[in-house]
């Protein structure tokens, strides 16, 4: 029975075995259906199946010979297929809840679908249900990662995932971030094999539609015992980030004589929210900042940046929750003795960007060069109400590109952005999937320093 239930879906191109694509009709009998209920959605018995398990009203016999409900499949609500018809045991009381299958096959292994369903009769359909989400298992040939009897001697490994990493100072798991927030992943333990550990994180997105789709991107392992997640682009906004972990019970190397084994704990999902895409493009050559939220242009600002030698920094840098409403900047704090270099001024709604001192601030002594030159010692100058608004309407996660400011790029280890900064080319050698090997590039400091030796930035 189950073979005839199957529907095949591959991409670009979906075959239905044992029925049609629902068709248009033009007379409804009566208004729409009741839709179903989908009781589970579950791994197959192969890496490209999903069982679903749904539940729908017994039908009339009678009213079903001329007026038949069909239920309908759909991995993103815009294309639907039809299940095999609900055939009721011969006992079943009409309007009473039956069970049905309607299995799909021809997916992609470890990839993460969100399943729909809804109810038609004639050219009438109900409200759609759904989506219920699963993961298809890994393909063939990866049962020795994950065997049926565990080694006998072995280390339960643990882990922590942190929604929001890199000091955002918020918990990603439960408030909604911007689009520029990195997941990491902390484990217990040193991880000999780290390649088994990515093939078994499945990250996708739902997007507003309602859609699922995989992230392009790359774990980046930052040392033994943690990996960091970056998507190839910023993350899509509204959206609902899933990292799957298929972790449990999996064999992740050996230590000594003992065995690495995933604690069953780690057969779960992780998910972190994502708001508005709020990205903020400042340029060093027009003295401005754009604002855009979800593509459109919202704000533009005029600013003055670091001077000659004062340069702001290039690159991506990333809010946090590190914004003071006042803040006293001193010439002291930069090691200036020039007594003409003196200053103590006051900025108000600072947001700070960068632990080694670049903030987003008001500053009214340099009203006469906004977007006319640069003047400050690295921080970004702006009105009082344009710093204001900044100060009010970001959020941890929101991301500030600056080009052409004739500095250096942001560093990866200073502030909660620097990880954006590293060259694509150059994150995949921190994956040893990617690279196809365990020895993976760890160290994100290479040729930078420190914040210590770095060249702070204030006013």
């Amino acid at each position: 029975m189950r073979g005839s239930l199957r529907v095949l879906v591959s991409a670009g191109l979906s075959v239905l075995l044992g029925s049609a694509l629902w068709p248009a009709q033009a007379n409804a009998v009566e208004g729409p259906p009741a839709p179903p209920t989908i009781i589970s959605v579950s791994p197959g018995v192969t890496a490209r199946t999903l069982d679903v398990v749904y539940s729908a009203q017994a039908p009339d016999p009678v009213q079903s010979a001329s007026d038949p409900i069909s239920y309908q499949i759909s991995l993103n609500s815009v294309k639907w297929y039809a299940c095999q018809e609900l055939a009721a045991p011969e006992n079943a009381v009409a309007g009473n809840p039956v069970q049905g299958i309607c299995p799909l096959s021809n997916l992609d292994p470890l990839r993460t679908y969100g399943v729909y369903m809804r109810a038609a009769r004639g050219a009438s359909a109900s409200e759609v249900v759904g989506p219920i989400v699963a993961t298809t298992q890994p393909p063939a040939g990866t049962e020795a990662a994950k065997p049926e009897e565990l080694p006998k001697k072995r280390i339960w490994v643990k882990a922590k995932f942190i929604a929001a990493s890199n000091s955002l100072g918020v918990d990603g798991s439960k408030v909604k971030v911007g689009v520029g927030v990195l997941p990491k992943i902390v484990f217990s333990k040193p991880i000999p094999d780290k390649i088994v550990v990515e093939k078994n994180l499945v990250v996708s997105a739902e997007l507003p539609s309602g859609k699922i789709v995989p992230v392009k991107g790359a774990w980046g392992w930052l040392d033994e015992t943690s990996a960091v997640f970056r998507p190839k682009t910023y993350w899509p906004g509204k959206s609902t980030i899933r990292v799957v972990s298929l972790l449990g019970r999996t064999v992740l190397g050996r230590s000594g004589s003992k065995s690495l084994i995933g604690s069953a704990k780690l057969d779960t999902t992780y998910t972190l929210e994502t708001a508005r895409k709020l990205i903020a493009r400042v340029d060093g050559k027009t003295k401005k900042m754009k604002v855009y939220v979800d593509g459109n242009n919202v704000k533009t600002f005029k600013v003055s940046l670091g001077k000659d030698d004062w340069e702001t920094r290039n690159g991506t840098k990333v809010i946090s929750t590190a914004k003071e409403a006042s803040k006293i900047y001193r010439s002291e704090s930069l090691g200036l003795t020039d007594p003409e270099e003196q200053y103590e001024l006051e900025g108000f709604w600072n947001t700070r960007l960068t632990p080694t001192g670049e903030f987003l601030h008001s500053a009214p002594w340099a009203y006469g060069r906004l977007g006319i030159y640069n003047g400050s010692h690295g921080c970004t100058n702006m009105y009082v109400h344009d710093a204001k608004w900044i100060f009010n309407e970001t959020i941890p996660g929101d991301v500030v590109l600056y080009t052409n400011t004739n500095g250096n790029v942001n560093e990866p280890w200073n502030g909660p952005g620097g990880l954006w900064n590293i060259e694509w080319k150059k994150w995949l050698k921190k994956s040893a999937l990617s690279n196809g090997n365990q020895k993976v590039d760890t160290d994100t400091n290479t040729g930078t320093g420190s914040i210590t030796d770095a060249k702070p930035a204030s006013v």
